[in-house]
């Protein structure tokens, strides 16, 4: 045959096969030992069967191992002279020769399987070759663990060559794997060499969280100005450990931490975080302002300071709170205002401290705005304060405009109309005199509405009166005379009497009533008249 295909083929070494025939060759076979013999003159070659562990052999020492592990998986209990485990090693063992550091690790897991020691030995294996970070991913994390110092070598491994993978280990492995205090001692170590990483001051207040020291935990993130600061205060209640730190909180997020401070006020006086913000009166501003906005009245102790706040970081909010807060002293938050030549709260001060006139010199000189001059006059309602108005008024045509407008209600336009000098010309002078008309015509008309409404509840009412007046009162059978105390009716006529039934409701028998003093009730006359009555 020309054509065929060699499967195998095995060639014995027979000592001096050259001088031989094949006659000088036999094939013996011994059947209940399986054994074969092929003879010569010289030597005996005994041969037998291949079994599974000849296989399994034959497949290591062509460095298929996986395909050696999936042939003694599937029949362990035919195996003789192999167990799995030694497979796996030996895998292992060729796989490391190979440099093939990522499959070793990768079947770690599958070959040494919760053996403690097996994977102790191993990772050692690893450490010796310097490929810990290949096998970190695999090591056991769960109910069988390695001793720490294994995992505390991984570590020190990462935070030596790879930072990040040291955080993002720090972050992933359970803390009690690794004793905190080797691996604390050893960042803190590396950043006294290099202060600068920041991911690495980072990895260090995790630790120091893991490890419940959280003070120490909270001045790196405040350091850092990492957004779990807030989270962390307030789910380890923290808020004695930021008692000195408030300006770096505010710093930090002025927003998040003025409201974490309101939201706490048990815990964080005031009067602390004033004090601790003094240095920085934005920020002690930003925080007065909004505790005022919570209650007016909590904060009390330092409304003189936030006129000063207000008058310095947002005027537009100086007024509404000189209104809304009674708690600050007016003399000193007018020198605030004169200091700065704040017109509008000088004024508003002013009338508070009833100083108008002035108050009012301070609108018509300064700010020259008649409606205000006349709201301010209507505000306090003094007859003293519109002669002041008027008298001021006289050479300026646009207030007397104003007033002739405005003050119908108030004052007697007359008055002002007579000090008005003759020949003086003043702007819409007639639809002024118009609108005083009309103004009253307008009281003239309400006061009749109202003399009618009047007029017609009185005679509605004392109608209703005569109707309870005229009603009948009942009198019972049973009912005495408190007077000489026998029955109001009686059967017999030829002894009956007038009854007298009072609006107070007691009732007498006519007979027993004093003629002269038929129209009062003894009763109540003699309750009135005694002491205390």
């Amino acid at each position: 045959m020309d054509d065929y295909e060699e499967i195998s083929s095995d060639a014995l070494s027979i000592r001096g096969f050259q001088e031989y025939r094949p006659n000088d060759y036999h094939l013996e076979h011994i059947e209940k030992e399986n054994l074969f013999y092929i003879v010569s003159p010289k030597d005996i070659v005994v041969a037998k069967p291949r079994d599974l562990d000849d296989h399994v052999a034959w497949l290591m020492d062509q460095g298929k191992f996986e395909e050696a592990l999936v042939v003694a998986e599937a029949n362990s209990r035919l195996l003789k002279r192999h167990d799995i485990l030694d497979i796996g090693k030996a895998y292992l063992t060729y796989l490391l020769e190979e440099d093939r550091y990522e499959d070793a690790a990768r079947q770690c897991g599958k070959v040494l399987g919760k053996n403690k020691e097996l994977w102790e030995n191993e990772v050692f294996k690893f450490a010796k070759i310097q490929q810990l970070k290949a096998i970190a991913p695999y090591v056991p994390r769960g109910d069988m663990r390695l001793n720490k110092a294994i995992y505390e070598m991984i570590l020190n491994d990462y935070l030596q060559s790879d930072v990040e993978g040291f955080h993002q280990l720090i972050k992933e492995w359970p803390h009690d794997l690794y004793d905190l205090m080797t691996i604390v001692n050893a960042v803190q170590e590396k950043l006294s060499r290099d202060p600068s990483q920041h991911l690495l001051l980072r990895t260090l207040g995790a630790l120091y969280t893991y490890d419940k020291r959280y003070d120490k935990a909270l001045a790196i993130y405040l350091k850092l100005g990492h957004k779990d600061v807030f989270q962390l205060i307030h789910k380890h209640n923290l808020f004695d450990s930021i008692q000195d730190k408030i300006v770096l909180l505010m710093e930090f997020d002025t927003e998040q931490a003025t409201r974490m401070l309101l939201d706490n006020l048990d815990k964080v006086p005031i009067d602390k975080v004033v004090h601790q913000l003094g240095r920085i009166p934005k920020l002690q501003y930003v925080y007065l302002d909004a505790l005022f906005q919570k209650d007016s009245h909590i904060g009390q102790d330092f409304h003189a300071l936030q006129v000063q706040l207000y008058a310095e970081f947002n005027r537009p909010k100086l007024k509404p709170f000189l209104r809304n807060s009674n708690y600050y002293p007016l003399q000193r938050a007018l020198e605030v205002c004169e200091e700065r030549d704040y017109i509008p709260e000088m004024v508003f001060l002013l009338g508070r401290m009833g100083n108008t006139k002035q108050a009012l010199q301070l609108i018509t000189e300064r700010l020259g705005d008649v409606d205000q001059a006349i709201d301010f006059a209507k505000e306090h309602d003094d007859e003293e304060l519109w002669d002041d108005l008027i008298t001021y008024s006289m050479d300026k045509p646009q207030f007397i405009t104003g007033l002739l407008r405005n003050i119908g209600t108030h004052v007697d336009p007359i008055l002002l109309i007579r000090r008005i000098r003759e020949r003086m010309e003043i702007p819409g002078l007639r639809d002024s005199l118009v609108k005083i008309l009309q103004d009253y015509n307008l009281q003239i008309s309400l006061r009749e509405g109202c003399k009618k409404i009047l007029v017609s509840d009185c005679f509605s009412l004392m109608e209703k009166l005569n109707k309870i007046h005229k009603r009948g009162i009942r009198v019972d059978d049973e009912q005495t005379c408190p007077a000489c105390e026998g029955h109001l009716t009686v059967d017999d006529a030829r002894r009956a009497s007038d009854i007298v039934v009072f609006y107070c409701r007691h009732t007498f028998h006519a007979d027993c009533l004093p003629a002269h003093n038929m129209d009062t009730c003894n009763i109540c006359h003699s309750q009135r008249k005694r002491p205390g009555h």
